[in-house]
């Protein structure tokens, strides 16, 4: 269906404005609406699984609140993609803003004056920046806004900077609320990492439910709920629609609230009631928006992607990350010597690696002791097992052209309070929070990001491991909930201040590494993956996206195959780990990021020759991973189903696509149709294994497809698309 749009445009010229009210008279109407993915054979609906109470709630109960909902519509801006923007731009009295200010209640930016804007230019599009000023406020909001063009996107976040010299009056419930306009309202998207969640999708056509509502609690923000949205409406084929993102390293709510043909969407950091200090800067999430229409179910899942690797993910001299594949494991119990004996191992045996992994236990304890995870703090490298202080292990990485990964968790200090002050000069017990994670072998201090001289000890421990041992990926991890150490240290009208600053250092933290060391890569860990929000996105990628298969081995092959096929359409960068070399094991891991390692060097009966051959087919494929995404199967949470998903260049008319038979298949047979090719050239289909050796025309691969039968399951295909 088509959608009418309300437009307040009274800043405009009155000719524009004319225009514009003779366009409405004539019914102009646009198309919007749906982005949903797959078909999904077994999809749960947004808020029945939810997880932990303590990480988030869902709410999707009726909704009886239509004069409210009402209320909202009136005041909030009906946003028609880029082309809306604009208009809202030129009309701050509706910005999507809403707050309370002591006693009254602000929604747009009505009342306020434009200090200044300011525009630059960014790679994809324009960045604005506009001061506004309300008498009655002593702080200036500084809105920051970028619009992407190409991709039909824009982002936009508020600062709040109280530039007097007395405390302003105390903010509440700072929320951007925008409304969607259009029939046949539908949401679908992720669970998030962790409990039962561990990314299952979910869909919901608010024909029951009228809101949908999530809340992340625990403080990291994308544990069992995830803060992107695909929200189609206005369109009964689905093929319109907006993308949704809600960029905050903490906690958050966001709600999809339908009354009639209308959809109010709202989101915020939880619980704020604070003033704003002299001096003090609070900030809003950052919230993006990417507009499609007439788009296909199978292309939507590719606007989301082309918008995040053209705007969001953190290029190294202007380029995407490289993909890669290599090896490694826990710095606990290792040393030099033992690295070196595997680095070289692996070259002995013509392993062409990318990278090297050393993750946690390089580093002291409080005293100077030996310690193991999850005992964290020092960040001094322990020098009995590494007396060069990993430089030569950095400098062969280097030597061979390999990226060296190292880990570090430097927001959690897991040691004896007193003995790490006493033997930590120049470090202040006011930098620590109150405990996290108390009562659990993950007790810990917090150090608070929030204190800019506790953010520059951060920088100055953390770059002489940069700059010693030669790193060229920094992964950090972050194993605790820190909103309860937030909550205790917020005084009297201050609810919400210690996560907003804290945030801020967070961010502030990574950039500063980013700006001192320009090659640098970034892995955002947070058990798993816990912290994956958007600001984090736009300065790392996801690697260790779930803790689901630590520790198991092969043994949730199966979760690791849905996980994959659906991740692949949100996040275009991630790893998989093998952890046993066969065929169908190091196959189901190829990702951007792959890690493919042998159990034991040591093994006499390792299998180099297998391991060799997944490094020179994950050689084949791995340039395909920036390039168009579909998938070939529906969504499933099956024990019997296959997996298969295709990426597809169609600048070179080539791609690859990966079929899996999981263990539970009672089928070795299987039909699979292509998609993304020319229906009008050939192309010639052939996998690793010998079972497929086809030529055929685009239309008939994908109207036709391909039928493969493998000899047993699991098994994993890997084919060849080559266009002639």
């Amino acid at each position: 269906m088509k959608i009418k749009h309300r437009l307040f445009l009274t800043l405009l010229t009155l000719s524009l404005l004319c225009l514009l009210l003779l366009a409405a008279c004539n019914g102009e109407k646009q198309n919007r609406a749906d982005t949903t993915g797959e078909e999904k054979t077994s999809a749960t609906d947004a808020g029945q699984t939810t997880g932990a109470d303590t990480e988030t709630t869902a709410d999707t109960s009726e909704s009886t609140k239509d004069e409210e909902t009402t209320t909202m519509e009136e005041t909030t801006k009906i946003l028609t993609g880029v082309d809306g923007y604009d208009k809202i731009m030129n009309d701050m009295d509706h910005f999507p803003i809403r707050f309370t200010y002591g006693n009254d209640t602000y929604e747009g930016f009505a009342g306020f004056e434009i200090v200044r804007q300011d525009k630059k230019k960014l790679d994809n599009g324009t960045e604005i920046t506009t001061v506004l000023r309300n008498a009655a406020i002593n702080a200036d909001f500084r809105l920051v806004s970028n619009v992407y063009p190409d991709e039909n996107a824009y982002e936009y976040v508020v600062y709040i900077e109280n530039t007097s010299k007395e405390n302003t009056k105390v903010f509440k419930d700072i929320e951007f609320v925008t409304t969607f306009e259009g029939e046949g309202p539908y949401l679908s998207g992720l669970q998030g990492d962790g409990g039962v969640s561990w990314y299952k999708e979910y869909s919901q056509d608010f024909s029951r439910k009228k809101t949908v509502s999530f809340k992340s609690t625990s403080g990291r923000p994308s544990h069992h709920v995830f803060p992107y949205f695909n929200f189609s409406y206005g369109s009964d084929d689905r093929t319109s629609g907006t993308f949704i993102a809600v960029g905050w390293s903490g906690t958050w709510h966001a709600s999809f609230r339908v009354s009639g043909n209308k959809t109010v969407f709202s989101a915020g950091q939880n619980d704020v009631a604070t003033y704003i200090a002299p001096g003090e800067t609070f900030r809003t999430p950052l919230m993006a928006f990417v507009d499609y229409k007439n788009t296909g179910v199978d292309e939507q899942a590719n606007v989301w992607r082309h918008y995040f690797m053209k705007d969001v993910m953190h290029k190294i001299n202007g380029e995407l990350p490289q993909t890669m594949a290599g090896f490694g494991g826990m710095s606990d119990g290792t040393t030099t010597d033992k690295m070196m004996l595997m680095l070289n191992l692996y070259k002995k045996n013509n392993i062409k690696a990318d990278t090297l992994w050393m993750d946690a236990g390089w580093y002291t304890g409080a005293s100077g002791e030996r310690v193991s995870w999850p005992s964290t703090g020092t960040l001094n490298i322990d020098k009995d097992r590494f007396p060069d202080e990993l430089s030569s292990i950095g400098k062969y990485c280097k030597d061979n052209n390999m990226k060296y990964l190292l880990w570090f968790e430097p927001e959690d200090i897991r040691l004896d309070k007193e003995t790490f002050l006493k033997n930590t000069p120049g470090f202040k017990e006011e930098w620590l929070l109150d405990k996290t994670m108390v009562g659990t072998w993950l007790e810990g201090y917090l150090l608070d990001l929030g204190n800019p001289e506790a953010r520059d000890w951060l920088i100055g421990k953390v770059s002489y491991v940069i700059e010693t041992a030669g790193i060229s990926i920094y992964r950090q991890d972050f194993n605790s909930d820190p909103a309860g150490s937030w909550a205790k240290k917020d005084g009297e009208n201050r609810k919400g201040m210690t996560e907003n600053q804290y945030v801020q250092g967070y961010l502030a933290y990574w950039d500063a590494l980013l700006e001192k060391y320009p090659y640098l890569m970034i892995d955002s860990c947070a058990s798993g993956g816990g912290r994956n929000d958007l600001e984090t996105m736009k300065r790392s990628v996801p690697l260790h996206y779930s803790d689901l298969f630590d520790g198991s081995g092969d043994a949730n092959n199966l979760e690791k195959t849905r996980i994959t096929q659906s991740l692949f359409a949100w996040f275009p960068y991630f790893k998989n780990e093998s952890y046993s070399v066969s065929p169908f094991t190091t196959r189901i891991n190829y990702a951007p990021y792959s890690m493919l390692k042998m159990p034991s060097v040591m093994d006499r009966n390792a299998d180099w020759a297998g391991l060799r051959k997944a490094y020179d087919e994950y050689a084949q494929i791995k340039g395909y991973f920036y390039n168009e995404y579909y998938r070939l199967t529906p969504y499933s949470e099956a024990t019997d189903r296959w997996n298969g998903w295709e990426f597809f260049d169609p600048a070179q008319n080539t791609g690859y696509a990966q079929l899996i038979c999981n263990a539970g298949c009672t089928t070795l047979t299987g039909t699979f149709r292509l998609k993304g090719l020319d229906a009008d050239k050939t192309y010639t289909v052939k996998d690793f294994d010998g079972l497929v050796d086809i030529t055929a025309t685009g239309k008939d691969l994908m109207e036709n497809g391909i039928t493969i039968t493998v000899p047993e399951a699991p098994y994993s295909v890997i084919l060849l698309i080559r266009g002639k």
